[in-house]
């Protein structure tokens, strides 16, 4: 049947079904077009119109009867003019003097149809950008190697420095914390569980678990170290005499702490945000370099002599003391190494033409000197009796 219910052998004419056209984006960047409408008769005259009246042919055209006799008409045009934006397609059975028209919009495509050699340019681009990120990224790994090398030698000649100017450290009772014990030598103190009966002093600290040094430093260089061992959760430094030693003040340089810790499995400065220590290895021992007069406070790893940390250009003023605290009890005590030895033997003459009379450089030991021969030995150890410390 004829979409006007009667055959056409009834009628002399039929008017067709509304006209459909469907859109493809060739990969030229060309728009194909093509019409479709059915139930036509006689067979009918399709024309492709733009909104300004603009007509043009099909490039190809199809009208084919059905069993019925209606025809089918197929008309497909292509549009190369991309600032053609609307086209219409008009079909007309002209005995009637009627026509049938629908209109589409051609869209930008969302995604532009590359040509083969717009592709060989990107993909080149592309090469080139992963080459150019790739030789950046080699050279900023080989400045950041070249720069821990400098690092490293600039860190252990200030430690050697630092050690000239070695100083015998001992725990002042008077501010320690009732939970701490002191080693009879001063030398040594741990945190316990119990709490000891001890005279009420304004020196003395009530809240945080911590002590300080006797000597305090007003001007000069001072190194000392701090046998920390396997031990956890602990703080080292040195502070202002005058910090508060009632309350729990923030331990930063603000509040008159310049100072490092070890707390869980990490190591931190006790800035204002507390900066990570990504260290090599646990520092078992601790050397601090106080330089008063420039307002440097350096920390230095003495199983290797690496730089740890350096609070750099302090306003210090006032006396400083070193500053020791334990956050978790224990039988392993902080350790303060004394100096053994005047300053008048640190340095000693080695022959580096004679192996046999290397010097160490490290107070470790020969286990630490790794065969350098450096006119340096620091004097500085922790003796066994130390080490035996409660």
């Amino acid at each position: 049947m004829s979409p006007e219910g009667v055959r056409p052998a009834a009628l002399s004419t039929a008017l067709g079904s509304d006209p459909h056209i469907h859109m493809d984006l060739q990969d030229n960047g060309e728009t194909r077009l093509e019409c479709t409408s059915l139930g036509w008769y006689p067979e009918p005259q399709v024309q492709w119109r733009t909104p300004t009246g603009e007509k043009f042919s099909s490039t190809s055209e199809a009208r084919d009867p059905d069993q019925e006799g209606l025809f089918t008409v197929v008309a497909s045009v292509t549009i190369r003019d991309p600032s053609m934006k609307n086209v219409s397609c008009c079909i007309q059975n002209l005995l009637l003097g009627q026509e049938k028209e629908v209109d589409i919009f051609i869209p930008a495509p969302f995604f532009p149809r590359l040509t083969p050699w717009v592709v060989a340019v990107a993909v080149i681009l592309v090469v080139l950008g992963v080459l150019t990120i790739g030789s950046i990224f080699f050279t900023w790994r080989l400045y950041k190697e070249r720069s821990r090398r400098r690092k490293d030698e600039f860190s252990s000649t200030e430690w050697k420095k630092a050690t000239l100017h070695a100083v015998d450290v001992t725990l002042d009772p008077d501010t320690a914390h009732p939970h701490l014990f002191l080693h009879e030598d001063s030398k040594s103190v741990r945190l316990e569980d119990e709490r000891q009966k001890l005279p009420e002093k304004p020196e003395r600290f009530d809240s945080w678990p911590c002590v300080l040094g006797r000597e305090a430093f007003t001007s000069g260089r001072h190194y000392w170290e701090v046998e920390v061992g396997d031990r956890t959760d602990w703080a080292i430094g040195v502070c202002r005499e005058d910090v508060m030693k009632k309350g729990f003040d923030p331990m930063t340089p603000k509040n008159g702490f310049w100072a490092v810790e070890l707390y869980g499995n990490g190591y931190w400065a006790l800035t204002p945000l507390r900066t990570p220590l990504p260290l090599a290895g646990p520092p078992r021992r601790v050397g601090i370099f106080l330089d008063y007069d420039s307002g440097d406070v350096a920390f230095y790893n003495m199983m290797d002599g690496s730089h740890i940390y350096t609070f750099s250009k302090a306003s210090f003023s006032g006396p400083l003391r070193p500053f020791f605290c334990l956050w978790s009890s224990g039988k392993k005590p902080l350790t303060i190494c004394p100096v053994t030895d005047g300053l008048e033997e640190v340095t000693v003459e080695a022959d580096a033409r004679d192996p046999s009379k290397e010097i160490p450089l490290s107070p470790l030991g020969e286990d630490a000197a790794s065969g350098d021969t450096d006119t340096f030995h620091s004097k500085l150890i922790c003796t066994q009796a130390n080490q035996g410390a409660p």
